[in-house]
């Protein structure tokens, strides 16, 4: 898993789910609080599956194995360039574009850190940075696998995706150290924040439905085992988000609007599905898929 998506389509699931009491008759359209609760789980779950696969890429791009007597580690110095493709492969999850980090990353001492080209896919610009220190914080210009110590990632993924029946407008950043890399090490540790913005619409020829999602997300002690390609979901840790947003659906003079506020808490348990809080209700997240049952 050393690909990612940079994402559309999947998050207008919030706007679409939030209108699953609805009909054909406009005047009997009607939301409900489940929708609403329903909206902010397939948000949070896409969210977080995308979020187990920006660890993944950024993990590939340092190192990827914790054993190997020739370690072909530090991506960034091969030249391999950014990875992008619109087809699935074998382990990636359920996706429409992914993207890894990779070589053509270039170093400023001026700011400590290596900067990757940008990549522009289906109307979203993926920006990528990253520095590592060593055990006294130092700046290095080049990974070591037994001297580097923490692992700075910053990703920022912006613009307008095209749906079949809309657009997504989405704007998320991303704030990620890894630690725990001394040496040749067996397991590693996540910290970090984020945030994000997504709107869009989509329609039919019987409704117009739009949304709007605004969500801080902490990453807290995320341990991950190596090698990643053989333990590809996170031991343990959370991730919590707070999640707000606005949704609507316009069927002919008729207009049904939602807003909801939740706190959302992810708990890595070594597997793929995971449990997952929505405010007080319970529900379990496939982290392959990036969809979630209730219970």
């Amino acid at each position: 898993m050393n690909r990612i998506l940079i994402v559309g389509g999947v998050v207008s699931a919030l706007a679409l789910s939030a209108c699953s009491s609805d009909v054909n008759s406009p005047a009997t359209l009607q939301l409900s609080a489940n929708d609403s609760l329903q909206a902010v789980s397939l948000s949070a779950s896409d969210a977080t599956a995308e979020d187990v696969d920006v660890m993944s890429a950024a993990e590939a791009s340092i190192d990827g194995s914790a054993t190997a007597p020739t370690p072909t580690y530090d991506r960034f110095q091969t030249g391999l360039g950014a990875s992008m493709s619109t087809t699935a492969a074998v382990g990636d999850s359920i996706r429409f574009a992914f993207w890894s980090f990779a070589g053509s990353c270039t170093y400023s001492s001026a700011t400590a850190r290596f900067t990757c080209p940008d990549v522009v896919k289906n109307g979203l610009t993926l920006s990528r940075s990253a520095a590592f220190t060593d055990a006294s914080g130092t700046a290095m210009s080049h990974y070591n696998d037994t001297t580097t110590a923490t692992a700075n990632f910053q990703i920022t993924v912006s613009g307008v995706h095209p749906t079949m029946l809309g657009a997504d407008t989405i704007s998320r950043k991303r704030n990620m150290t890894t630690t725990g890399l001394l040496g040749h090490e067996t397991t590693r540790t996540w910290n970090g924040t984020g945030t994000r913005s997504d709107g869009g619409y989509a329609q039919d020829t019987a409704k117009v439905r739009t949304y709007h999602t605004s969500d801080t997300v902490t990453f807290s002690s995320v341990v991950v085992k190596l090698p990643r390609s053989q333990n590809p979901w996170p031991l343990s840790g959370t991730i919590t988000r707070q999640i707000s947003g606005t949704g609507g659906v316009v069927a002919g003079t008729t207009t049904r609007t939602f807003s909801v506020t939740k706190t959302v808490t992810i708990t890595f348990n070594g597997t793929r599905l995971v449990p997952m809080m929505v405010g007080n209700v319970a529900f379990t997240l496939d982290l392959y898929t990036g969809k979630a049952v209730k219970g």
